[in-house]
């Protein structure tokens, strides 16, 4: 691998030295002095085309690859202008591409070529195709590409005057590689930030990025650098990347704003459609020969769904007042602009086919760093939340009753608070009973049980984001709130039995607990009594016990009706 450091950090130095110093470029583009295109059939010839002048299109438009084939065609008539030595074009797969040279004296000469030796550019997203040299200066350059994947082979296809080929200007590769320098930064800041708060939007946030700088590094040529892909693998990958990108940004969306800036409708709607988005990158990446006109298509059309996903989404959370989408509409808004561009131009028949790469590059810089300080500043203020939840509790803490040997909350306590508990958001209950705690009093006495109890309370506090209650007797009750609540209020009375027969050794058998927990709908914003979710787990908790004690039954409330419906988990 240091061979390909060493070759990256080389050609990095000679493309800064070049911007700065305004090194220019070996060769330049040839215009022609008319430039035309037309489709044919896999049984037509360039004769056949010369025998039907109006099928062929002079202007910059209207590209069709549903044929077979597609004929380029350029004609050469200043004499002042450099010899033409290659012809470069936007890398894109192709089955094979013929090329005819006829100079000034009428000779011709041929030259064919295959995807698999074509030669790539490691300064641009390009491919090089060295004309066959004729005895005089050409006059006429003419291309037939079978099997073309994309139209943009054809449209952003041009001479040149250097066989080797001519890619950007090194100020421009140097602002490229800046931006894919730049985006390793939120990759790794975002990783920092997941480590400390294990939220969602900042895990969709590092898959965005991710696949950004995975696009970015063979969308602008630099994957060439390492390594020689053929372009239809970089066409698979950059569409897989493309629709995952686009997927991961409406989750991102939905988790990344607050949890009332979107309508339960819509935030189900985003979720759904994520994978559908994610399927258009698979059916480019597949290239199925019979799908070959339409293959691009998919991956437009999945990113197309996103855009008006999007739209509505940033468009519903800022009609509901939403303080983090501002970060959103300046982040994404010209990375949506520059899509809806290159999806515009590549359906729309009188529009130029482009891919847009040095516009899109910039667009993605500036998603990257609007959104990285919106991560910021989402970071900041859970923290926040969360302080002032922590210091919340702290203080209705130290109002509240105490139970005297436990130290924990009394059952008085909890009900008068269970409301503020419930907006900070502990909306799941457990409800803990030690099976046979009965028999622990008879056999060794009240003051063994009472260390049972005291060791019960001690695992039960030992969750900062859980509030623990001694109801009476031997139960016990959990107020928790966060991911995995319930998982966590299983781990916890599955450490029970080992905690106590460590903490109380000789009472001659394992004390076990069994558990009844309801999840409240955390995405809805319903409101319910103490007494309510109290009974529901209370009436678990009695299963569990008839069931054979040592278990935990559960549920999650979707709604609180007269009835009371619930849907078990």
């Amino acid at each position: 691998m240091d061979w390909i450091w060493r070759r990256i950090v080389l050609f990095g130095l000679v493309a800064t030295l070049s911007g700065l110093f305004g090194m220019p470029a070996a060769a330049a583009p040839i215009v022609a002095s008319q430039t035309c295109h037309a489709s044919a059939d896999a049984t037509e010839t360039y004769a056949d085309l010369r025998r039907a002048p109006d099928r062929w299109v002079c202007t910059d438009s209207e590209y069709d690859i549903g044929p077979e084939s597609l004929f380029l065609r350029y004609r050469l008539t200043d004499p002042v202008k450099p010899r033409a030595q290659s012809l470069v074009t936007h890398a894109s797969p192709f089955r094979a591409i013929t090329i005819w040279v006829v100079d000034e004296g009428g000779a011709v000469r041929t030259g064919r070529y295959l995807s698999t030796s074509v030669q790539h550019l490691i300064d641009g997203p390009m491919m090089v195709l060295p004309l066959p040299q004729t005895p005089a200066r050409p006059r006429l350059v003419t291309m037939r590409i079978d099997g073309p994947w994309n139209k943009t082979i054809a449209s952003e296809a041009r001479l040149d005057s250097a066989p080797e080929g001519t890619g950007w200007d090194m100020g421009v590769v140097v602002a490229m590689a800046a931006i894919c320098g730049m985006l390793v930064v939120p990759l790794l800041l975002n990783f920092g930030f997941y480590i400390v708060l294990r939220r969602p939007f900042v895990l969709w946030h590092v898959v965005m990025v991710g696949l950004m700088l995975v696009e970015s590094v063979i969308g602008t040529g630099f994957i060439h650098i390492a390594t020689d892909l053929d372009a239809a693998t970089e066409i698979s990958i950059n569409s897989l990347c493309f629709g995952a990108v686009a997927g991961a940004g409406l989750m991102f969306l939905v988790t990344f704003l607050e949890p009332d800036a979107l309508s339960p409708w819509l935030r189900r709607l985003l979720i759904a459609s994520a994978p559908v988005v994610m399927c258009g990158g698979l059916f480019t990446a597949l290239q199925i020969e019979a799908l070959r006109p339409h293959s691009a298509l998919g991956v437009y059309s999945g990113i197309s769904l996103a855009i008006v996903l999007i739209f509505i989404g940033i468009t519903d959370a800022w009609r509901r007042g939403s303080k983090l989408v501002s970060f959103l509409m300046v982040g994404w808004s010209p990375t949506l602009l520059v899509g809806v561009y290159r999806i515009g131009s590549y359906i729309l028949p009188h529009a130029r086919p482009t891919e847009s790469v040095v516009i899109f590059q910039l667009a993605l810089a500036a998603e990257v760093l609007a959104n990285s300080l919106g991560i910021v500043i989402r970071f900041l203020e859970l923290r926040r939340e969360r302080d002032f939840a922590h210091a919340r509790a702290i203080e209705l803490e130290g109002v509240a009753g105490r139970d005297a040997l436990t130290g924990l909350w009394n059952r008085h306590s909890i009900e008068r608070r269970f409301n503020d508990l419930f907006q900070l958001g502990y909306r799941t209950m457990a409800v803990i009973d030690l099976d046979h705690f009965k028999r622990i009093n008879d056999r060794h006495g009240h003051a063994v049980g009472d260390s049972v109890l005291k060791v019960v309370a001690s695992v039960l506090g030992e969750d900062d984001d859980a509030c623990a209650i001694r109801m009476g007797g031997e139960e016990f009750l959990l107020l928790l709130r966060g991911s995995g609540a319930a998982e966590r209020a299983e781990r916890c009375r599955r450490a029970l039995s080992t905690r106590i027969a460590t903490a109380v050794p000789g009472l001659g058998h394992v004390v076990t607990a069994s558990m009844g927990v309801v999840e409240h709908d955390l995405s809805g914003n319903l409101d319910v009594e103490f007494a309510v979710l109290y009974s529901h787990c209370d009436r678990l908790l009695y299963e569990a016990k008839r069931l054979g004690r040592n278990r935990t039954m559960r549920e999650r409330l979707t709604g609180f009706t007269p009835d009371q419906q619930v849907r078990t988990a």
